[in-house]
């Protein structure tokens, strides 16, 4: 079951609407527009927790997408871990839903808490459970219009020099040398 709230008013009246591109949360109760809403989803675990995917290629770069949903920013394919459902297992299904990708292995790069890290969920902080996968060539990459609207390879040091999610800045600068081995 799955409830979504106002952060104005706490009004479970909350409908995506689209603002220069931007998917936004507005309510039909107050009116008010906010980036982000407080959603109660009894699919997820009681805190929030995600999985995600760096991918590599043979030449050292990394698919990064340009998020149209909270948070507005460069970020690598990840989303929630669903109830049920082990970290490893979510990150294999995010990758394939947002990428067209099907990971042959994926690598743990790390699991811990990222304070700081909000999501248009609500949440404040997620468990971030981080793995690493590689592909053999450029592959072609089938774009999850309700996630993001551009993909792009990068070096990590070329990823910093842009605007990223909060986690994906923490880990690149955490886990870089994890990242490149």
């Amino acid at each position: 079951m799955r409830h979504e709230y106002c952060l104005h008013c706490d009004a479970e009246t909350v409908e995506p609407v689209t603002e220069s591109g931007r998917v936004r949360r507005r309510c039909t109760t107050c009116g008010q527009t906010a980036d982000r809403s407080l959603v109660v989803d009894t699919a997820l675990r009681m805190w929030h927790e995600t999985a995600g995917v760096f991918v590599r290629d043979p030449s050292g770069r990394f698919l990064f997408f340009n998020r149209i949903a909270f948070p507005y920013a460069l970020t690598i394919p990840a989303g929630h871990v669903e109830h049920g459902e082990s970290p490893e297992v979510s990150a294999a299904r995010e990758l394939q839903e947002e990428t067209g990708l099907r990971a042959v292995s994926l690598s743990l790069i790390a699991t811990e808490p990222i304070d700081g890290d909000q999501c248009r969920r609500g949440a404040d902080g997620h468990v971030w459970h981080t793995f690493l996968t590689t592909v053999g060539a450029e592959p072609p990459v089938a774009l999850d219009e309700g996630e993001g609207d551009a993909y792009t390879w990068l070096t990590l040091a070329e990823a910093a020099e842009h605007d990223l999610t909060f986690a994906a800045r923490h880990l690149i600068e955490h886990h870089a040398d994890r990242l490149m081995a």
